[in-house]
């Protein structure tokens, strides 16, 4: 059989800069493997109207997945028949095939009002943020803003309060039947069963389905705590250096390589070894 390479993304800090949230430094890198017509898949703590833009700027046209594994969309016709499990929906005038097995956002935003009093001050989620809110702490444009709240599966929060609150916290929201994942600013509330590895894997089962002539080898790219799982689980783990906080906690020794450079010039260089290495005949 063929060994043919998925790759999987984290965004922000990895595929695209931290700051200016462009991938301009990855475009070598992307640009091979549109050629060699590898997928490249988005699993993003973002949401679904963030990540269309995205997407259109750079090309993408391969299925992704949101808010830390909440959510696979496929766009519709991207395979021979529609998989099992999915539903069509139509968003913003596109057709995608959906697979989600996540309670909605409601779910979480209520169990965060039921805790609420024992962390006043502690944290503000993006429900209290509003638009205006989270325009002011990410930076983003007042368009972006309104997409970053566009959520239907997870509720993002702000810390505010000491490590050891955090910690308190944490357990409570756990102890709820929640899971909480660290991005690169904010923490995530979404559901106990499902996360970035598993979305991955799943999709990989979508793609199998449909391509039974290759084995399929999963490359895993990103920079934060909440990349841990899909880069314990990938055939070959990038993390991504970043300047602005530690190396994610990745566990294991063999298929990991650690870029020297930061979000998408690190992304250009591990992508472009890890294909000579192991997929592309010099």
């Amino acid at each position: 059989m063929i060994m043919k390479p998925i790759v999987f993304t984290d965004l922000d800090g990895s595929l695209l800069d931290h700051e200016s949230y462009s991938c301009e430094e990855a475009r070598p890198a992307l640009n091979l493997l549109q050629k060699k017509n590898i997928p490249v898949i988005p699993n993003t703590s973002k949401t679904m109207a963030e990540l269309l833009p995205i997407r259109e700027s750079i090309g993408n046209h391969d299925p992704f997945i949101v808010e830390n594994g909440a959510a696979i969309y496929i766009p519709e016709g991207y395979f021979k028949d529609q998989p099992k499990g999915t539903k069509t929906i139509t968003f913003k005038g596109e057709k995608f095939w959906e697979f989600s097995q996540a309670y909605p956002r409601s779910h979480w935003t209520n169990l965060l009002m039921k805790i609420n009093w024992r962390y006043p001050d502690d944290y503000i989620s993006f429900s209290q943020l509003g638009v205006s809110g989270i325009l002011k702490c990410t930076g983003l444009s007042l368009e972006e803003s309104i997409q970053a709240n566009e959520r239907k599966f997870s509720e993002p929060i702000l810390w505010l309060g000491k490590q050891q609150a955090k910690k308190n916290f944490i357990h409570s929201v756990r102890a709820a039947g929640a899971e909480v994942v660290e991005g690169g600013r904010f923490m995530h509330i979404i559901d106990a069963s499902t996360d970035k590895a598993s979305a991955m894997n799943k999709l990989i089962d979508f793609f199998s389905q449909h391509d039974q002539q290759s084995k399929l080898k999963s490359i895993a790219l990103g920079d934060s705590k909440n990349d841990v799982s899909m880069l314990n689980t990938a055939d070959f783990a990038a993390v991504i250096k970043s300047p602005f906080h530690s190396r994610p906690p990745v566990e294991r020794d063999e298929g990991i390589y650690i870029s020297s450079g930061f979000g998408p010039k690190g992304w250009n260089q591990v992508i472009q070894k890890i294909l000579t290495e192991h997929f592309i005949e010099q």
